[in-house]
């Protein structure tokens, strides 16, 4: 008997360690995970109950904020509308996006600003409160860029090019952040795509915005005097690809300043594939052999160093993922391709953001601006974290000079030519229009604007898109002109 209770005492003892090594094992080695498991429920009962930080644009009007209710639990609000792709959304049930994503830590309080009187907090067993982030975006201006979309397949982005703050970033179809949980499956599954932001998660060609890239790596390898005439009336055959000079027919004699200006397929087409060769031959009359011929791989070369140094088809570094787009696809360069990508065609893609900073890298003396959205982030007691200073580039992509030169032409365009709808009385405009063939043969091209103001001493640049609408002068161009004359009524550093 003695003997069995012994065996049973033994027993017992030995299933006593086995569940306090258990418990042991979890709590002190397994707890983040026993945590994080999506079945807690207490988890999610903390997450009703945590003030979240709000998002506050530049002037500190909140774009997103937890309301109280009735049960003691707040509920996220989204009281600015048109912000829905940058401020993005905070779900229970589908997570978080945009800013909410990307600073979730310092809003749901687990990061503070203030360290300090976060552990304060923690150890009374106080109210969780996030810290308050404030972005560089200013909702008047962000107001105007949706209204000149009009709920129409489209994105503009607005910057200051010598800090690199993101001014406004709307993208159309939008959403209703606060509608996410009931229209969830409705959204994804919209042919229109309004859950994705076009701004930089879409790429397009950009037609003739590009020829400031074309430009200025002409310019900058000295291949052209901007000022010397020449005649350009004869369309041109470059493989199976046809180029004419009709932009301008009202010019035959033009220099390249004003190639430009008038938006030249065939002087930009030439232009491309003569970057390997010790001078630009612009006129009429070439004839084979033709100067590229021997120099089409140097050439490539060249147009692809300058696009990447204008970050085409490179991971723009940004706090919410942006798409690298291409110069062009897989396969070898040819006449032909290398001719229409030098105009703008072709297989080259870019976002939105990748031609705004384009032309702020004009503006900005020939420095690629480093563009951000948030600021900083402000603890309930009123401490500050930086997130950015602006000011920063990602590289000099080509030289000053060469950017005097191309914001010339680019006010020129604005000042006589197809950029004229986005002339603001009595400040100079500098800007690039274009009309991007896109999609099945006789589809309606993309309608683009790029530029900033004032060119003298620019505080603003810009990108629109409008897809498939037309022109770049008739639709683009003046919605590009509205928003950049409110942004300089509004926006001051």
């Amino acid at each position: 008997m003695q003997r069995n209770l012994a065996r049973l005492e033994l027993v017992l003892l030995a299933g006593f360690m086995v569940v306090a090594l258990g418990l042991g094992y979890w709590q002190f080695f397994r707890q983040d995970d026993l945590i994080a498991r999506p079945t807690n429920p207490r988890v999610a009962e903390e997450a009703r109950r945590v003030v979240r930080g709000k998002i506050l644009d530049r002037t500190g009007k909140p774009l997103a904020e937890n309301v109280p209710t009735p049960g003691g639990i707040s509920e996220r609000t989204y009281p600015a509308g048109g912000l829905a792709h940058v401020v993005g959304y905070h779900s229970e049930r589908f997570g978080n996006s945009g800013i909410e994503e990307r600073y979730d830590e310092y809003l749901r309080g687990s990061r503070s600003a203030d360290p300090i009187e976060r552990t304060i907090s923690s150890l009374l067993h106080r109210p969780t409160v996030g810290s308050d982030v404030v972005l560089t975006l200013d909702a008047r201006i962000q107001q105007s860029a949706v209204e000149v979309l009009g709920g129409q397949p489209g994105a503009v982005v607005v910057l200051d090019p010598k800090t690199g703050a993101i001014l406004a970033m709307a993208s159309a179809p939008t959403f209703d952040q606060g509608d996410i949980d009931d229209r969830w499956a409705a959204l994804v599954g919209d042919a229109g795509h309004p859950l994705v932001n076009r701004a930089i998660q879409s790429t397009y060609t950009p037609g003739s915005t590009f020829k400031v890239i074309t430009a200025a790596a002409a310019l900058d390898l000295n291949l052209v005097d901007p000022r010397a005439k020449f005649r350009c009336v004869e369309t041109m055959r470059i493989d199976d690809l046809q180029v004419d000079c009709k932009n301008h027919a009202h010019l035959a004699n033009v220099d390249f300043r004003e190639a430009f200006a008038w938006s030249c397929n065939r002087t930009f087409a030439l232009t491309g594939l003569e970057l390997g060769t010790e001078r630009l031959a612009l006129a009429d009359g070439l004839r084979a052999p033709f100067p590229w011929q021997n120099q089409l791989g140097r050439s490539a070369q060249r147009l692809e160093e300058y696009a990447g140094r204008f970050w085409i088809g490179r991971q723009v570094p940004f706090e919410l993922t942006v798409e690298p787009g291409q110069l062009k696809g897989g396969g070898e360069w040819y006449p032909s391709l290398l001719a229409q990508t030098s105009f703008g065609q072709g297989e080259l893609a870019a976002t939105p953001l990748q031609m705004a900073l384009a032309a702020a890298t004009i503006a900005n003396g020939g420095a690629v601006p480093a563009p951000y959205l948030a600021s900083e982030a402000r603890s309930p007691g009123g401490a500050t974290s930086t997130f950015n200073r602006g000011g920063g580039t990602l590289g000099q992509a080509i030289s000053s000079r060469t950017a005097q030169t191309v914001n010339e032409m680019m006010v020129l365009s604005v000042d006589t030519a197809w950029g004229k709808p986005a002339a603001i009385a009595g400040t100079k405009v500098a800007g690039k229009t274009g009309t991007a063939e896109a999609g099945a043969a006789g589809s309606t091209p993309h309608s683009w604007f790029v530029g900033y103001a004032p060119a003298e001493d620019p505080r603003v640049a810009i990108a629109v898109i409008m897809e498939h609408r037309g022109s770049g002068t008739d639709f683009a161009t003046p919605a590009a002109g509205k928003v950049l004359q409110r942004a300089l009524e509004v926006y001051h550093r």
